[in-house]
This record gives C-alpha cells, sequence and structure tokens, in this order.
C-alpha cells in the first residue's frame, strides 16, 4: 500500500475512532472543555451535538481516558431496546450481575452501585454516543436515573451525544423535564479550511510523516470544497487521494489528483456542491457522507436484479468468495446450508476460504472493508492485515473465560473432525453464553457448549497498540511505566502512593491481579494479551463482544 511509499508508519486516514488521531480544532477543544466542565461540577445533564462525521465518538474516546481516577464511566454507544435492555446494557458496563431481569431489579441494583461508589468517593459517568436513535420511553427512563441521588447531591452524571436530531427529540413537549435538566450544551462544527490543513497535517504527523508538504495549497482547498469540513469525509477523500497518487509515483498531491480520487469515489463529490446545494456546509457534508456510504454498499452488493436474472453476481460473490458468481441452484443450497449452521457450511468451504471469510469478517467489525482474496493463508494473516491498516494480529492459544473478559471480538480455528480445520470469525458474545460466529457476511449462532466442542483453542486477536507501548516488566522505569502505574490507579489496581515510575513489586502485583480476574496469565509482565485487554477495560476505540440476542 501507499504508507512505505509516502513515509509513513500506518495509514493515516483510516475511519475507526482513535483517540491517537483527535484534531483539538477549536469547536472540539471547547467541545472537551464543556465535558470536563459538566463532569467536575457535576452538573446533572451534558449534551454535545455534531453532523454525521464531525468527530463525536473520537471525542468520547478521548473523554475516557483524560477524566480523573475519582470517576467511573460506563461507555453506551449507539443504544436500541426498550428500557430494561438499556439499563441491562448500563448496568453490565459497570460490572454489575447480568442475571437480573426485570426494571426495578436493575434500577435497585444500579442504586446500591451508586451508593457504594458514593460512599467510597467517586463520581459515576454515563455517556451515551448516538443518543438520537433513544426512544422517548427510553429517554423518560434516563431522566429517571437522573432522580437517583442523595439529600445533597446526584449520583450519576449522564453525557447525551448525538445527531441534530436528538436536538429535535427534546424539543418535544413532552421532553421537557428531561430538556430543563440540560445545564452544558455545545454544538460540533465542520473544520473551515485553515483547520482541515491543520488536521491533514496532525494525522500524517501521527502516522510517522517526518518531512510535510505530501497535499500542496491547491489538494488542501479541494479537500475542503469536497468534504465542507467534515473530518470523516475529509478522511474518505484523502485517503483515496494518497492511494491515487502512489499508484502514479507522486510524492505530492495537488488539487488535480484529489478530483482524479473523488471521481473513484463510489458517489461523486463535485467540486463547489455546497455553494451549489445552497446548505450550510455541515448539512451537505451529512447528506454526502450518507450517499457516501449508500455507495460503498451498492458497490459491495451491486444493483438489484430481477428474478429472471440467470446469475447473482451480487449476493453470490460474498457467499463464493471474490468475484464468481454462482447459479440460483448453487446459491439457493449455500444458503440453506448457512441456514443450517456453521458446521455444514464450514464442511463445504476449504482451510483457506473459512480463513478469508473470517477475516474479512474481523476487520469488518474494526470498520475496514478490503478486496481480500477469495483464499488466504492463515499464517499469513498478520501481513494481510498490515497492507491496509495498522492493525495487529496476536496468535495465542485462549479460552472462552479470557473473551469473555477481554470482550474483544476474534478469529478461532475450528476442528471439524480430525484435521479438517476451518476459521470463523466470533463478533458477539451474549450473557447466557450464545455465540454469534461470522463467515464474511454470513454469521451463525451457535451455544457455548458447541462452540467449546468446536475450537481448537488457537485464537487470533486483532488489535492495535493505541499508545505505541513496548512490553513491559519489572525493572523498566520511564514514561511507558508511569503511564501503566497511571492506568491501573484508574482501573483501582494500584494505589496512588504506589506509582513510584519504577516497574517495581507493586506495579507487578497489580498486573497480577489485573491478569487473574481477565483470566490471563499472571506473569506480572505486560505483553499483547494483557495490553489488550487493558486497552478494552480503558474503553480505547476498539469493538466489543457484547451481544443481546433477540427476545433475550
Amino acid at each position: 500500500m501507499y504508507t512505505e511509499f509516502y513515509g509513513l508508519n500506518e495509514k493515516p486516514f483510516a475511519l475507526v475512532p482513535d483517540p491517537r488521531y483527535l484534531f483539538m480544532a477549536a469547536g472540539h477543544r471547547e467541545a472537551l472543555a464543556h465535558l470536563h466542565y459538566g463532569i467536575e461540577e457535576g452538573e446533572g445533564f451534558v449534551q454535545v451535538i455534531g453532523n454525521v462525521g464531525t468527530g463525536k465518538t473520537t471525542l468520547c474516546r478521548t473523554l475516557l481516558q483524560r477524566v480523573g481516577p475519582d470517576v467511573e464511566i460506563a461507555f453506551i454507544f449507539n443504544p436500541s431496546g426498550n428500557e430494561t435492555e438499556l439499563l441491562a446494557a448500563i448496568s453490565r458496563e459497570f460490572g454489575l450481575a447480568s442475571s437480573v431481569r426485570s426494571r426495578s431489579e436493575l434500577l435497585d441494583a444500579l442504586n446500591g452501585f451508586l451508593l457504594e461508589r458514593k460512599a467510597a468517593g467517586r463520581r459515576v459517568v454515563l455517556v451515551i454516543d448516538e443518543a438520537q436513535n433513544l426512544d422517548p420511553a427510553v429517554l423518560e427512563q434516563i431522566r429517571l436515573l437522573s432522580n437517583l441521588e442523595t439529600e445533597r447531591e446526584k449520583l450519576i452524571q449522564i453525557v447525551l451525544i448525538g445527531q441534530p436530531e436528538l436536538e429535535e427529540n427534546l424539543a418535544r413537549r413532552d421532553m421537557r423535564q428531561l430538556r430543563q435538566r440540560v445545564t452544558v450544551r455545545w454544538s460540533l462544527s465542520p473544520l473551515d479550511r485553515d483547520e482541515v490543513k491543520n488536521y491533514l497535517d496532525h494525522r500524517l504527523s501521527i502516522a510517522g510523516l517526518r518531512e510535510p508538504g505530501i497535499f500542496t495549497r491547491s489538494a488542501v482547498r479541494a479537500i475542503y470544497r469536497a468534504s465542507g469540513g467534515v473530518p470523516r469525509l475529509i478522511n474518505a477523500v484523502a485517503d483515496r487521494t494518497l492511494l491515487a497518487g502512489y499508484s502514479r509515483g507522486m510524492r505530492s498531491v495537488d488539487a488535480r489528483m484529489v478530483r482524479r480520487a473523488i471521481k473513484e469515489l463510489p458517489v461523486s463529490l463535485p467540486r463547489g456542491m455546497y455553494a451549489t446545494l445552497g446548505l450550510p456546509a455541515g448539512v451537505a457534508g451529512a447528506l454526502v457522507l450518507a450517499g457516501l456510504l449508500i455507495g460503498l454498499l451498492y458497490t459491495a452488493w451491486g444493483p438489484a436484479r430481477s428474478p429472471e436474472a440467470s446469475t447473482l453476481p451480487s449476493v453470490a460473490s460474498a457467499f463464493a468468495g471474490g468475484g464468481q458468481t454462482m447459479d440460483r441452484e448453487s446459491l439457493s443450497s449455500r444458503m440453506m446450508s448457512a441456514y443450517q449452521g456453521p458446521v455444514p457450511f464450514l464442511a463445504a468451504e476449504s482451510l483457506r476460504s473459512s480463513a478469508a471469510g473470517a477475516l474479512e469478517a474481523l476487520v469488518g467489525a474494526w470498520g475496514y472493508r478490503p478486496a481480500l482474496e477469495p483464499e488466504l493463508d492463515p499464517n499469513r494473516f498478520a501481513r494481510i492485515v498490515s497492507e491496509f491498516s495498522s492493525l495487529r494480529v496476536f496468535a495465542t492459544r485462549s479460552h472462552r473465560a479470557q473473551l469473555e473478559r477481554v470482550n474483544l471480538p476474534v478469529m478461532l480455528e475450528l476442528a471439524l473432525e480430525p484435521g479438517e480445520l476451518r476459521y470463523v470469525a466470533l463478533v458477539g458474545l451474549d450473557p447466557n453464553g450464545q455465540a454469534l460466529l461470522a463467515v464474511g457476511p454470513l454469521s451463525f449462532e451457535v451455544s457455548a457448549l458447541e462452540l467449546d466442542r468446536l475450537w481448537t483453542g488457537r485464537t487470533f486477536f486483532l488489535w492495535t497498540n493505541f499508545e505505541s507501548l513496548p512490553a513491559l516488566r519489572p525493572g523498566m522505569s520511564g514514561s511507558a511505566v508511569r503511564w501503566l502505574q497511571a492506568r491501573l490507579t484508574d482501573l483501582g489496581y494500584l494505589h496512588r502512593g504506589d506509582a513510584s515510575g519504577e516497574f517495581d513489586a507493586h506495579t507487578a502485583g497489580a498486573i497480577r491481579r489485573f491478569q487473574t480476574e481477565h483470566a490471563l496469565k499472571e506473569t506480572g509482565e505486560v505483553g499483547p494479551e494483557s495490553l489488550i485487554a487493558l486497552y478494552q477495560a480503558l474503553h480505547y476505540g476498539a469493538p466489543h463482544l457484547a451481544w443481546e440476542r433477540q427476545g433475550s
């Protein structure tokens, strides 16, 4: 890919919300300041509004890293379901027992938890991202949560982050009691042209660029016009522009290359479109982003075909793996095997085709949609992933208790029969132990017992080293050790007075306690497994295995 050509360590414009890449434009600095103020001052409700792609989720991830050690945060992303399901999700995020089912039981357990934390001198914050998706009844339940209080103060603070529709929902007459409780508000705006240049330079620098100047001034202007200053659109255009420049051997790219790259996107973004539409840049950017996503789906699945069509190239190619086509009879048989369960389907696959499908599903959980070969050697997973992302592959032997605690989608090696190996992505686990497996676009629900019977124990973790930390062990010192001690203090495994800056016996003991609770090997050292679990416990920008089955 283009990273080596431009002297980069990783792709700078990936769509995954990575806190390392947060660009603090004026609006983002103000938003983060308002969030901090609301939490520090104990305000009941804080609200942040922003259009699609303006950096709300990345802002959330950054907030999680910057709050003090006396604050416990539950982060709910893209909430759905009824009031009871939301309360159950909140309880899980706070580590409460998942066996409780009724709404009253959930509220009693949550109230007891909040009183315990208040007695221990800790504050509790609930952050709900994509809150515009909440039904009025669920919003009312959130308002009732704010009634949990002592005689002097609230037991929980609530941050609502969402798109402009959230503001419209709260403007409803029946929402006036909740709206009146929102004391801190902020709206994120798209970047202006100068900020777009700084945004590009910032992300390139984080990705390892030492010599600036890849994007000329004309290229920056063209990217600004095409994206309207919406960060996610900037990423899409900039990434495709670098790829186009690389394919032509250009060390720097200009406006002509940007326009050429835009034409290669699934939906074109013509120059001057915002002035032509007569819309504010943020609104138009949101519309274009929606069109871009629709175009990406259209490209991936192809146009709808009539029932009389002799082949089904769009869906069939997804089943076949690659650009092949299948006749209706073969496709119907393949889909029936998928419906019956993973074993019949995987039995018809080869080891390498299942590996390709499993990798496709796993990287898809991280937001990547690469064009993979229909068959892949599982021994080359790390190299393949490095070609289109900054993600890493860590292969190890694991067990289900560890997967449940680490809570990260993984790839598993299954043995249908002795010597008959296949691969699947584990993308979901529900509280009852049901597992959701995926191969390419297909998913299968299996029991925990069935999974344990088939799984060889070999596991591939997909992860990113957010802080670029080395392996840490007793006797070491420095900034990486100080970061580790600060995070262990945040998580309650280390007392503040024991954070010496040296990887001493206190630190090793804290790591062992963390490893025990996360079903890891008790080494007292920090290698990839422990780093993966730490990043997940700290709510860095990674997907989760948490999954609630329909009807559960």
